[in-house]
């Protein structure tokens, strides 16, 4: 018999002698029935405190603890009984309370250790922090899949910013841009990372994911991992897998609809790095924290580490998903066609994203071994959903042709990056006003009401 088995054996057999106590007691005072509550409830707190938590949970569910707080309101006199069904609620916070009490008692028992362990590891070497790590791996184990596939995809990610914050941390001098870029950079592979997956085998692809990035953006990976994936430096790559771009649009495409005040102030970007807002930086940090702060929200790395993710989701697009082609050019055609129609922007967006959603996939240059294989003239169906098709579109339309490498017109910039009202329709005259007003304003628009913004046009026609 187990440890558990033998614990609920326990409460039931305590379970029992509180309901014979009960049945030979013909009419108990108030005061001896809360006095048994309370003794009951001390025993059960005492076995949490102990750690047999699972003793405790059995003895609080089986010991008649919950019917005995029931009945003894209604006992509790004469003069209380028509009052008794109002207060039935104690019941459930006497209850409350004293799983609360087991909840403190289990959290001292646990944590307390664990943190010591890690102090002694710290302080002992590597063969102490080695042994500490393999205990914590035995831990890790047991826990859910979704921790453990988390915890795996940010374990990839420090595997690959190693060589970066080793250099960084045994003094070498970088310039202040240089190392607001790898901050940013591992801050955001984090931030993706940090995503659970189902099962391991999506958990690998999302390391591989995160890896790919790290390389992109400038880390260099060991040899072992560039050979495991593939790496070519006269090809970028980052895309291999379908799902990955939900998970990439869920994680770098804020959503406005949800923003709140005071979170951070992100770009007009499809794409966006920034994950503090820099007013965060209050005195109440130390000097060291507002430094750390200071370097991830640096304006000018933020930028160039947003045009290299950029670059690289795009040219993987082109690359490894089959999406080749002038964006910008079929994007403009769009826009005159909606203007003849009088269609509404969200409908410009939509129209693009059904566009393209059949055409741009992984399976172009990458197949997994548990994918289903097409039988002869079986047609796959398009894996990507429609708005992350649309939001692939957006960063194409803005990442536009690397060779011409030119700006994006405002009005078409205004439309992708969401600057207009999803029912404003194009070619209109508010829609030509609204464009004109975002294009001399910039990002500053976002603090303008819309007749500001159009206001802001008409100036700027008449200088």
């Amino acid at each position: 018999m187990s440890l558990i088995s033998s614990a609920f054996d326990t409460a039931s057999s305590a379970s029992s002698s509180s309901s014979s106590f009960l049945s030979t007691v013909s009419s108990p005072s108030p005061t001896s029935s809360i006095f048994q509550i309370a003794l009951n409830a001390m025993h059960c707190v005492f076995d949490g405190f102990r750690g047999d938590f699972s003793g405790a949970a059995a003895c609080l569910r089986e010991s008649g603890l919950h019917q005995l707080l029931s009945d003894t309101l209604q006992q509790a006199g004469h003069r209380f009984q028509q009052h008794a069904p109002t207060h039935s609620g104690v019941a459930d916070i006497g209850f409350a309370c004293a799983l609360s009490a087991i909840t403190v008692g289990a959290t001292c028992t646990y944590l307390w250790p664990e943190l010591k362990a890690l102090e002694r590891a710290i302080d002992g070497g590597d063969a102490t922090q080695r042994q500490w790590a393999l205990q914590t791996d035995t831990q890790l184990r047991r826990r859910t899949v979704a921790d453990v596939t988390a915890m795996r995809q940010c374990l990839a990610v420090f595997d690959a910013t190693a060589l970066a914050a080793s250099a960084q941390n045994a003094g070498t001098d970088m310039p202040r841009r240089a190392l607001a870029e790898m901050r940013i950079a591992e801050a955001l592979l984090l931030h993706i990372a940090d995503a659970p997956q189902p099962d391991f085998a999506r958990s690998d692809r999302v390391a591989g994911l995160c890896q790919l990035m790290a390389h992109g953006l400038g880390f260099k990976l060991p040899r072992t991992v560039r050979d495991a994936l593939h790496i070519s430096d006269e090809r970028p790559s980052l895309i291999r897998d379908d799902n990955a771009f939900a998970l990439l649009k869920a994680q770098l495409a804020p959503d406005w609809r949800e923003d709140e005040p005071g979170s951070a102030t992100f770009t007009v970007h499809p794409i966006d790095v920034q994950v503090f807002d820099p007013d965060e930086t209050t005195s109440d940090l130390s000097s060291q924290t507002r430094n750390e702060r200071r370097l991830l929200t640096h304006p000018a790395a933020l930028r160039r580490v947003r045009t290299k993710l950029g670059a690289l989701f795009a040219a993987s697009v082109r690359d490894d998903c089959g999406g080749i082609g002038d964006w910008r050019a079929l994007a403009q055609r769009a826009l005159m066609v909606a203007a003849q129609h009088g269609m509404s922007c969200d409908k410009v967006l939509l129209a693009m994203g059904i566009a393209i959603r059949s055409g741009i996939s992984a399976r172009f240059a990458w197949r997994w071994s548990d994918e289903p294989v097409p039988q002869p003239g079986e047609t796959l169906r398009p894996t990507i959903p429609v708005d992350v098709a649309q939001w692939i579109a957006r960063v194409m339309i803005v990442a536009g042709n690397p060779d011409a490498n030119l700006p994006c017109p405002a009005r078409l910039a205004a439309l992708v990056r969401g600057d207009t009202p999803p029912t404003l329709k194009i070619g209109s005259d508010e829609w030509v006003r609204l464009t004109d007003g975002i294009d001399a304003l910039g990002r500053d628009h976002w603090h303008m009401s819309f007749a500001q913004v159009c206001d802001a046009a008409r100036g700027a026609r008449r200088v």
